[in-house]
């Protein structure tokens, strides 16, 4: 079953101390990322109690859903991670690919708060997520491939940071938004990989997730702490016993390798 996960909240690492590097990630990206959630987002502000959400078959949804999720991929193009000064940015981009996949998640579950619904206990509402990431999996693939690529560029930035100053992240504010980051990481693998059984879902939409997956596996594997690992290893290891589809079992099998060497 798919849980939300929390955003990644760490913005305080970015401001922890005086940084000047040149900037690589443009704002006006980011901050038409943000535009074209909150227009989405008001879209379907009743999706959470008709069930019908704005769909990318429409062509000005799927002008929106571009300008939230094109782009994210290339973050992880370059030779180098965005530099820790934007960090904050990134964030932002990734509470905007949240507030755009919200919308889909939350359809005619009846809770409109991502915090309440990442905290719901209710089977109906859990049965009701499922079936949102069958009914809606074009739209629901694309957000899925965006957090794990803004979050994998986080990591990245993070990871530099940490190698090159790891005073910095004993005590305080950088050292709980570390924790936070690493646990949203962890969290993020974990919702993903345990989707995967949801009843419905095409094996070619999974195997395309699961390239997302192994994109970030390096990363993952050199960022999160042992226990994390294994977590996440765990986890797709144990959906890979559930899968009837030969590739996808591989795919989560190499996956787990990769995240846990």
């Amino acid at each position: 079953m798919y849980r939300i996960v929390r955003p990644i909240c760490i913005a305080l690492l970015a401001t922890s101390w005086h940084i000047a590097e040149a900037a690589q990630l443009d704002p006006a990206q980011v901050a038409a990322a943000g535009k074209a959630a909150d227009a989405l987002a008001a879209l379907g502000k009743d999706a959470y109690q008709t069930g019908k959400p704005p769909r990318q078959s429409d062509p000005k949804v799927a002008k929106l859903l571009d300008d939230v999720f094109n782009g994210t991929a290339k973050l992880n193009d370059g030779p180098d991670p965005v530099p820790l000064a934007q960090l904050e940015k990134l964030n932002d981009w990734l509470l905007a690919v949240l507030k755009a996949g919200f919308v889909y998640i939350g359809a005619g579950t009846g809770i409109s708060d991502i915090a309440a619904i990442a905290s719901s206990s209710d089977p109906k509402v859990d049965q009701q997520i499922n079936a949102n990431l069958v009914a809606f999996a074009p739209e629901m693939g694309r957000y899925y491939d965006a957090q794990l690529a803004v979050a994998h560029a986080e990591a990245d930035t993070v990871a530099v940071e940490l190698a090159a100053h790891p005073q910095r992240f004993v005590m305080g504010p950088a050292a709980q938004g570390l924790a936070t980051t690493r646990e949203g990481l962890a969290q993020t693998l974990v919702g993903v990989v345990t989707s995967f059984p949801t009843p419905g879902l095409d094996p070619a939409w999974i195997r395309d997730r699961e390239a997302a997956l192994m994109a970030i596996a390096p990363s993952a594997a050199k960022f999160l702490k042992d226990d994390e690992r294994k977590q996440v290893a765990a986890s797709a290891l144990q959906v890979a016993g559930t899968m009837s589809d030969q590739a996808v079992k591989d795919g989560l099998t190499a996956f787990a390798k990769a995240v846990s060497p």
